[in-house]
């Protein structure tokens, strides 16, 4: 960096102290002579000034947490709009794996290696976008996925954990709804469930 640089960068830091310094002085005079005044005048005059000036800055106090709010929300639906477009992409290539069985859909599943750049790419997303829920659903998910355990339970509760994170409510819901939406026999999960939990019972 120049010389000149560093200077116009300490002369600008320099300024903005001043004006700081300046704005804080003036009001401070401003203030100190209010009340040189209030403490002069009539009480009823007093009253009404002191009155004015509170309604005054309740307006302004409420228009300012108007529009504080006003900002939150749009940044809350900008960020709602992006989270949408990541899961989407996800609940599509899901979507296409758990057709793969169901010969009355023609999605194609994705390749190994697709299925693995999108995951790269998804994770990588959730980490940004993603709620603590959503993201704990994952790990779950990778996990149950590596132990060859019930995928499905898992995607499941990272859908309920996708929705959620978007507002929308999982109430009313049963246990693995969303994936037997997407299975030719919505029963399976059932059946699935039930010779699972009879093999436990056998093996004790």
């Amino acid at each position: 960096m120049s010389k000149t640089s560093k200077f116009l960068q300490f002369s600008s830091v320099l300024f903005g102290f001043a004006l700081i310094f300046g704005a804080g002085y003036l009001l401070w005079l401003v203030a100190a002579r209010l009340l040189t005044f209030l403490e002069s005048a009539n009480p009823s005059v007093s009253a009404a000034i002191v009155g004015a000036m509170a309604t005054v800055l309740v307006g302004v106090g409420g228009a300012l947490y108007t529009q504080s709010q006003i900002k939150k929300r749009e940044i809350e639906e900008a960020h709602r709009a992006r989270k949408v477009e990541i899961y989407k992409d996800f609940l599509d290539i899901a979507a296409r794996m758990m057709a793969e069985g169901n010969e009355n859909i023609s999605l194609k599943p994705p390749s190994q290696q697709e299925l693995v750049d999108f995951m790269v790419g998804f994770k990588t997303n959730v980490v940004l976008w993603g709620s603590p829920k959503v993201i704990n659903a994952q790990l779950n998910f990778q996990k149950i996925s590596s132990e060859n355990g019930h995928v499905l339970k898992a995607v499941d509760e990272l859908y309920k954990a996708i929705r959620e994170d978007i507002g929308l409510s999982n109430r009313g819901l049963d246990r693995h709804q969303l994936v037997k939406m997407y299975l030719s026999n919505p029963d399976e999960m059932d059946e699935m469930s039930a010779s699972n939990k009879a093999l436990q019972r056998t093996s004790r």
